[in-house]
């Protein structure tokens, strides 16, 4: 999800580069229209007559969606070989709200504690059952370059500290995820669950000296109107490490904060682009301002892209552009379900 012009250019490729390529080089517009028509046509043709020839053969439901879990390649049949020039979704999508209401229902009884899926009234999210790594407070600081670490965590559980009453936190370990999945429910019908989004927290690696640290739209409490007051009292933030303390019941974050700057119109957007403009939260030394929140605060994944200005960072990359930048637009054509959220109604 960091900002990347990978995909955009993977779809211009394939849905104006290779349509413009087999025409005859005049009237393109038309020529790629009639193209894709065409290709849709026949993929439905396919499908159709695939469905009937091995219709009730293939049973969905017990088909096995292990998490984490690679499977393994394997030959398509002759007969289906040309099903796979469409991009067509071959993968039933999970429904992490549901799995957790089992959970909470006591249906899977040998599901490890804390449960790794959870859900609020508008978000739900689903942990690998083994962490990515254990770690002390002290390692986890240096790993992340988080100096504030050790501080945050103090007073996250100084000013929470009412909620753990009866549980003994170990603070010397921590189990660390450098991924998670988020799913939402559809903007204008919440019975539809939205496909889940994966978030990343990693820390700096060889091949990505500066991390891969995904942003999100957050609650300042467990329950909220998301999204049907669009990101009034909600914030924006960078996530920056997903953890847990053994012997709690509780998934927390660490994220940096950005702030909206704020424009003459009373919704905060700027007129030219019909996007909030954000910039780092920093106290007077520079540094970003970090903080440790419960995880089911998240609400949503978010995306945001650099501003420039008048001239890009002679060192910018596609790596760097969170570092090496101070503004950025909070996406809202991103995704439709995202825009219908922060479009003003």
């Amino acid at each position: 999800m960091q900002w990347s012009a990978d995909v955009t250019e993977h779809t211009h490729v394939e849905e104006i580069k290779v349509p413009a390529h087999a025409g005859n080089n005049q009237n393109y517009y038309s020529q790629i229209v009639r193209h894709l028509d065409q290709l849709d046509k026949c993929f439905r043709f396919d499908l159709v007559t695939y469905v009937k020839e091995y219709g009730g053969q293939v049973d969905v439901e017990n088909e096995d969606f292990s998490d984490g879990e690679e499977g393994e390649e394997h030959e398509l049949d002759a007969g289906t070989l040309h099903l796979s020039e469409y991009l067509t979704p071959t993968c039933q999508v999970p429904n992490y709200f549901s799995s957790s209401s089992s959970l909470l229902l006591g249906e899977k009884p040998t599901a490890l504690k804390p449960y790794r899926t959870f859900a609020t009234s508008t978000t739900s999210f689903h942990l690998a059952t083994k962490p990515s790594l254990w770690s002390s407070v002290d390692e986890a600081a240096i790993t992340y370059q988080l100096p504030d670490l050790n501080n945050t965590i103090a007073t996250f559980f100084a000013n929470e500290g009412t909620h753990f009453q009866g549980q003994q936190p170990c603070i010397d370990k921590l189990q660390i995820w450098h991924k998670m999945c988020v799913q939402l429910m559809s903007y204008h019908n919440a019975e539809i669950v939205q496909p889940p989004q994966t978030l990343h927290a990693i820390p700096s690696l060889t091949m990505n000296p500066y991390g891969q640290y995904d942003s999100v739209i957050i609650s300042p409490n467990h329950e909220s109107d998301w999204p049907k007051n669009g990101i009034t009292g909600h914030s924006v933030a960078q996530l920056h490490m997903i953890f847990h303390f053994p012997h709690l019941d509780l998934f927390l974050a660490y994220v940096h904060h950005f702030n909206i700057v704020p424009h003459s119109d009373p919704t905060n957007i700027d007129p030219a682009t019909g996007m909030h403009m954000l910039k780092w939260a920093a106290r007077g030394n520079g540094q970003c301002v970090g903080e440790i929140i419960p995880l089911i605060h998240v609400r949503s994944p978010a995306h945001i892209i650099p501003n420039f200005g008048r001239g890009a960072h002679s060192r910018l990359t596609k790596l760097s552009s969170y570092e090496l930048s101070n503004e950025f637009w909070l996406n809202k054509y991103w995704l439709k379900e995202f825009y219908y959220v922060l479009s003003p109604s």
